[in-house]
C-alpha cells in the first residue's frame, strides 16, 4: 500500500499560544518508522523509553538502542502476520487480566487504579488487548526463528574455554530443595452454606424484591465489580471464565443465571445485553471459607507424611501422592528456578522466611510442617527438603554447566536471530525517520531511508 511506501510527512502537532504570540509547535504524535506494513508512533518510542527507564534513557545513544529494538518489534509483527500465525483471544485476555492484577495489586484497590489512570478497569482490558496480542505474536515469531536449535556440550566447552579465567563471575551460594505443599479442604457444609445463601440472592432479586447495587456491594467478593452494582460494561467474549461466559450465553438479556462454580468460588450472572462477540452483565461472587481447624487438618496431615518418609516411603513418592500443589506434585516435589529453568536458587533471591528455614537445615533433612501464604493470598501447610548446598564459588563448567549451557544457548538464539533479521530486511521495506539518521545500528534499517 502507498501510505506505507513513505514516511507520512504531517504529523500531528499541538501549538501552546499565550495570547496572539505562538510558541514552538510540540510534537504529540506521529510515524518515525516504518517496517513493512507496521508503522511506528513516536508516542510508542517515548513509552517504550519509559518503561526503559524514563529519565535515565536520556543520551541520544540510548534513545537510538530503543528505538532500534522498536524497529525489530515491528519487523518480528510484520513476519507473523506474512505467515498467518495466531493467538487466541483466551491466552490473550489472560495475559490481560495477569498484567491488570499485577497494577491493581501496585495501587492497593481498583477504585485507586481507575483513579489514576482515569478510566475504568475495562476500558483499561480493552486497551491492552491488541498490545498484548502483537506482544505475543512476536514472542511466537520469535521462537519460530530459533525452533529446533539445539546447543551440544561441546558447543558449552567451546564457549566456556573463550572466557579469560580472570573474568569468571563469583557465583553466590545456592541451595536446591523439594517441597510437599498441602492445601485446607474447604468442608463440604460451607459449601452448601454459600450455595444456599447465594441461591437465596438470586430468587430474591430475579423476583425484584432487592437491588442487583445493594446486594453486591455487601455480598459480592469481586473487588472489580463489588461497588459497581456487579456490573462490567461491554467484554469481549474470552474476557472471563468459560463457565462465566457459558452462564451468560445461555442466559436471555434481562434474567438471572442458576447459580454456578468456578474456580474463584460460586456466582450468579444477570444478562444486561448480548451483541456477537461482545456482552455486558453483572454477577455476584461469593467463595466458601476455611475454618482454621481446617489448617491444622491440613498440618496434622503433613505430620503423617513425615512418618512415612521416616518409614521408607521416598519423598518424592510422598509428594506425587500428597502434594496439592500441581507443579512441584509433578516434578516429584522438586522446585524449579523460574528465572532459569534449573533446580539451583540463589540464597540471596529466596524469600526471608524460606531462606531461614532452609539454612539451618543440613542435606537431607526435612522440616516441621511450616505455615506458608501462597500466591493468590490463601493459607496452607509445607515441608521442605533440603536436597543440596554448593557454597560460593568461582564459576566452573563442573559445577555450573547449567549456567553456562544457558549462555551458551543464548549466544546461538542470538546469532540466529540476527541472521533472519539481515535476510529479511533485504526483501522488506523499512524505513526511518530523518531525526534518526545518525543512528548507529546493527542492522540496515536506512535502506530506504527518506530524508524530511
Amino acid at each position: 500500500m502507498k501510505q506505507f511506501q513513505h514516511i507520512i510527512a504531517t504529523l500531528v502537532l499541538a501549538t501552546v499560544s499565550t495570547g496572539v504570540m505562538a510558541q514552538k509547535p510540540e510534537l504529540v504524535d506521529g510515524i518515525i518508522g516504518t517496517v513493512g506494513n507496521e508503522i511506528v508512533l513516536y508516542s510508542d518510542l517515548q513509552t517504550s523509553i519509559a518503561e526503559a527507564g524514563g529519565e535515565e534513557v536520556a543520551d541520544h545513544n540510548a534513545i537510538c538502542s530503543v528505538y532500534e529494538n522498536l524497529l525489530y518489534q515491528k519487523l518480528l509483527l510484520n513476519q507473523s502476520k506474512l505467515d498467518s500465525l495466531e493467538v487466541a483471544d483466551s491466552e490473550v485476555q489472560q495475559q490481560v487480566d495477569r498484567r491488570l492484577d499485577y497494577f491493581i495489586q501496585m495501587f492497593g484497590s481498583v477504585e485507586e487504579f481507575e483513579k489514576y489512570y482515569g478510566k475504568t478497569e475495562a476500558q483499561m482490558k480493552d486497551e491492552y488487548f491488541e498490545l498484548i496480542k502483537d506482544q505475543l505474536l512476536v514472542q511466537q515469531m520469535q521462537e519460530s526463528i530459533t525452533a529446533g536449535l539445539k546447543v551440544t556440550p561441546a558447543d558449552v566447552q567451546r564457549y566456556f574455554e573463550t572466557i579469560p579465567k580472570d573474568s569468571l563471575p563469583l557465583i553466590g551460594e545456592q541451595l536446591q530443595y523439594s517441597q510437599i505443599l498441602v492445601e485446607p479442604v474447604i468442608r463440604e457444609e460451607e459449601r452448601i452454606s454459600v450455595m444456599n445463601l447465594m441461591d437465596s440472592l438470586r430468587n430474591r432479586l430475579a423476583s425484584g424484591r432487592g437491588s442487583m447495587m445493594l446486594e453486591a456491594s455487601k455480598w459480592s467478593e469481586d473487588p472489580g465489580s463489588r461497588y459497581k452494582g456487579g456490573c462490567y460494561p461491554l467484554q469481549r467474549k474470552g474476557s472471563f471464565v468459560p463457565e462465566y461466559e457459558a452462564a451468560v450465553y445461555n442466559t436471555a438479556e434481562g434474567q438471572y443465571s442458576p447459580v454456578f462454580k468456578t474456580d474463584y468460588g460460586y456466582h450468579f450472572v444477570k444478562v444486561i445485553e448480548k451483541r456477537g462477540e461482545f456482552y455486558e452483565s453483572c454477577h455476584i461472587l461469593m467463595s466458601p471459607k476455611m475454618r482454621t481447624d481446617d489448617l491444622d487438618i491440613a498440618r496434622m496431615k503433613l505430620d503423617t507424611v513425615r512418618q512415612l518418609l521416616a518409614d521408607s516411603v521416598s519423598f518424592s513418592q510422598a509428594a506425587i501422592r500428597y502434594s496439592t500443589e500441581e507443579e512441584t506434585r509433578n516434578a516429584g516435589g522438586r522446585v524449579m528456578n523460574s528465572a532459569t529453568g534449573g533446580t539451583r536458587h540463589d540464597v540471596a533471591q529466596l524469600p526471608a522466611e524460606l531462606n531461614l528455614t532452609l539454612m539451618n537445615m543440613f542435606v537431607g533433612e526435612v522440616s516441621e510442617p511450616v505455615q506458608t501464604t501462597k500466591a493468590d493470598g490463601t493459607q496452607a501447610y509445607v515441608i521442605y527438603r533440603l536436597d543440596a548446598r554448593t557454597p560460593a564459588h568461582v564459576a566452573n563448567l563442573k559445577d555450573d554447566y547449567e549456567i553456562f549451557h544457558n549462555v551458551t544457548e543464548g549466544d546461538a538464539k542470538q546469532k540466529e536471530v540476527d541472521k533472519w533479521v539481515k535476510r529479511k530486511l533485504a526483501t522488506t521495506y523499512a524505513a526511518i525517520h530523518a531525526d534518526y539518521a545518525d543512528c548507529t545500528y546493527l542492522f540496515p534499517w536506512d535502506s530506504a531511508l527518506q530524508k524530511k
